[in-house]
Formats: structure tokens, C-alpha cells, sequence
């Protein structure tokens, strides 16, 4: 980068910061300032890193961040830098759980809906249900003595009070049961440095974080879907989901993305 090195270097003596004073602040190796400052940033881990450390760098010693960058961008690399090794590698993060001894809300409602049913037709079974009127037998007279003409018998009537079959109401069919929706967890990703490490992670997929981490400094994300993480030092984090260590992610000084899946 024409200039911007010796530019850096000369604000920094002119605040009489010395370089391991900035290496102190910053969390930035002494070897990666001094690159920086021999405008030799084509051999920094990559475009990525170089950019948050000039932020830091810049931050340190009082410049305006947003104009280093420009100034960086604007100038490009004298040489074009080979494209950084990028490890892309699922990591498997579902975490083996023991189910609780009880139904699921689907499964426990639609039992209960067939339960009404069939308790439903079991009463309209049994329900008494309206009969037929039945006439008495005609009652015989005796013919009168002496062989005279016989009248002819008169008829009936039906009894009072029985009228046309009743029928058994029908009750009304219950009202399915509305299923409530479930939603599921976030899960917490912790990443803990132990050497000084860019951070980057795009959260389900909308939102995005980035973090320059010291030793010892740890940050924590929620996601209910997926991570993408990049880290631009692998061996210089640990990585964790939910407390369970996801092991090392690649050796030091290695730029590697994963893409952690959490939905269960």
C-alpha cells in the first residue's frame, strides 16, 4: 500500500506510542503491526483481518477508522495476494436429548378429540329411541242369544297420549381442538479467544456480528436455526454450543468458515 504504512508509523511516533504500547492495546501481534507499517499487507492472514486490524491500529492512536480504510481500500495491494484458504465444514450440532415420559401436544389432542367422538355415539346408542304405537286386539262380542242380526263392533280408539315416534336430539359435534403452535429454543454459541482472533457470524441468515477478541475475552450469539461463523485465527478460539465444546476448528493462523445448524 503506497504510503500508508509510513503514514501510520509517523502518527503513531509522533504520539510517541511505541509499538509494543499498540500491541498491548490492541491485542494485535508486534510482527502484524510491523507489517503493517512496512506497507507489507499482502503477507497478513488476509484482506479481512488486515481491515480490523487497521481499525484497531487507527482506534489506538487517535485517527479517524473510516479514513485509514478508505485510504486502504482506495490504494489496493501492490501485488495481488493469494486468495486465503477458506475450510468449509458442517459440524454436526444436534445434541442428543432424553425425551420426556409424555405425549406431545399433537398427539394428546387428537386423543382427546376421539375420545369426545366415541363418547359422543356411545350415548346416542344408548338413548331410548321412540317406538311404534301398537293397537290392542279388537275385543270379541258375543253374538245375543236367539240368532238375531249381530251388530257390528265398534271400533277402538287408539289410546290418549301416544302420538307419532320420538326421535333422540342429536347433539352437536364438538369443535376441533386448536393446536398451539411450538416454538423452538435459541441456542447459545459462546466462542472464548486464547489468542488475540477476528470473529465474524451471520446469524439465521439475517442478522451479523463481528467481534476482535483478546485472551480470555469470550462473546455470546442465540440463533434457533443456523450459525455461520469465520474466524481468522482457528486455533486461537474456543468454540462451544449450548456448554458442549465443539473442538478445535483448525490450526493456528488458519482463516476457516462453519456452518453450524442448531434447529432441532
Amino acid at each position: 500500500m503506497e504510503n500508508l504504512g509510513e503514514f501510520l508509523q509517523q502518527q503513531r511516533e509522533s504520539k510517541r506510542i511505541s509499538m509494543e504500547e499498540v500491541a498491548a492495546r490492541t491485542r494485535i501481534a508486534v510482527r502484524f503491526i510491523r507489517l503493517i507499517e512496512e506497507n507489507r499487507f499482502d503477507q497478513l492472514p488476509n484482506v479481512v483481518s488486515a481491515k480490523g486490524f487497521l481499525r484497531s491500529y487507527a482506534r489506538c492512536i487517535g485517527l479517524d477508522e473510516t479514513a485509514v480504510l478508505d485510504r486502504f481500500s482506495g490504494a489496493g495491494p501492490e501485488t495481488e495476494p493469494p486468495p486465503a484458504e477458506v475450510v468449509e465444514e458442517k459440524v454436526p450440532a444436534y445434541i442428543e436429548r432424553k425425551q420426556p415420559d409424555r405425549l406431545p401436544f399433537p398427539l394428546w389432542a387428537a386423543l382427546a378429540v376421539i375420545g369426545v367422538i366415541l363418547l359422543f355415539l356411545a350415548v346416542a346408542f344408548l338413548m331410548p329411541k321412540g317406538r311404534e304405537p301398537v293397537s290392542p286386539p279388537p275385543h270379541e262380542i258375543p253374538a245375543p242369544e236367539g240368532g238375531g242380526p249381530s251388530e257390528p263392533p265398534s271400533p277402538i280408539p287408539a289410546p290418549e297420549g301416544e302420538g307419532a315416534p320420538s326421535q333422540a336430539p342429536v347433539a352437536p359435534a364438538p369443535a376441533s381442538l386448536q393446536e398451539a403452535s411450538v416454538v423452538p429454543p435459541s441456542r447459545v454459541l459462546m466462542i472464548e479467544a486464547v489468542e488475540p482472533s477476528w470473529v465474524h457470524v451471520t446469524i439465521d441468515g439475517t442478522e451479523t456480528k463481528e467481534a476482535l477478541l483478546k485472551p480470555s475475552e469470550k462473546v455470546r450469539w442465540e440463533a434457533k436455526e443456523k450459525f455461520v461463523l469465520t474466524v481468522g485465527n482457528a486455533g486461537g478460539v474456543r468454540v462451544s454450543l449450548d456448554g458442549q465444546d465443539l473442538g478445535p476448528l483448525g490450526p493456528t493462523g488458519r482463516v476457516v468458515k462453519r456452518e453450524i445448524t442448531v434447529r432441532q
